[in-house]
C-alpha cells in the first residue's frame, strides 16, 4: 500500500478536526494496481457530513464530487475510506467492520478489496494513522509507504468509475 504525500496531509490536517472528541473523515481516491494499492487522495467530510461521538457519515454529493474530479485528473476511483477515532484505538469498530461488507457485498461497487485507514491520537496528540485491508473473509492490517516514482510505472486495474 502506498498513500501518495497530498493524500497523507489531508487525512492528517482534517483528523486533527476531531480535537472535539467528534468523528470526521472522507473518502480514499487512488488505483489498485498488480503491484499493490496506490491511494492518491483522500477527501475531506463535506459541508453535510453527520458527525457524532462515535459515528461518522460523509457527505455524499462532496465524495461523488471528489470522486468525478479525481477521474478526471489522473484515473483515480474510489478504493476506500478514512475516518477518526477521537476515543479509543485505531482499529475498526463492529459498526466499521459491518459498512465495510456491506461495500464489499454491493456488486454494484465492484470491489475485490477495501482500504480503510482509522485516524487516532498518541498521548501528545499527535496524528497516528492505521491502516487496514478489508477483505471478504478477513481484515487484516497493513503498513503503508510514501509514494515512489517506480510505482507509478505500474499497469492499473480499473474498476468501472
Amino acid at each position: 500500500m502506498v498513500i501518495d504525500d497530498v493524500a497523507l496531509t489531508t487525512m492528517v490536517r482534517e483528523a486533527a478536526r476531531s480535537v472535539d472528541g467528534l468523528e470526521t473523515g472522507g473518502i480514499l481516491l487512488g488505483v489498485d494496481s498488480t503491484d499493490g494499492m496506490l491511494i492518491r487522495h483522500a477527501g475531506g467530510p463535506g459541508p453535510k457530513a453527520q458527525r457524532g461521538e462515535r459515528t461518522f457519515l460523509r457527505d455524499l454529493d462532496h465524495a461523488q464530487n471528489l470522486a468525478r474530479s479525481a477521474w478526471a485528473e489522473d484515473g483515480s476511483q474510489w478504493v476506500g475510506e478514512w475516518h477518526t477515532h477521537p476515543t479509543g484505538g485505531p482499529s475498526p469498530s463492529e459498526v466499521d467492520c459491518r459498512s465495510y461488507m456491506r461495500h464489499l457485498n454491493d456488486v454494484d461497487l465492484g470491489f475485490e478489496e477495501f482500504v480503510a485507514i482509522i485516524a487516532g491520537f498518541d498521548s501528545s496528540g499527535g496524528v497516528i494513522l492505521a491502516t487496514w485491508l478489508i477483505e471478504r473473509d478477513r481484515i487484516r492490517p497493513v503498513a503503508a509507504e510514501k509514494l515512489t516514482p517506480s510505482f507509478l510505472q505500474t499497469n492499473s486495474r480499473r474498476r468501472k468509475p
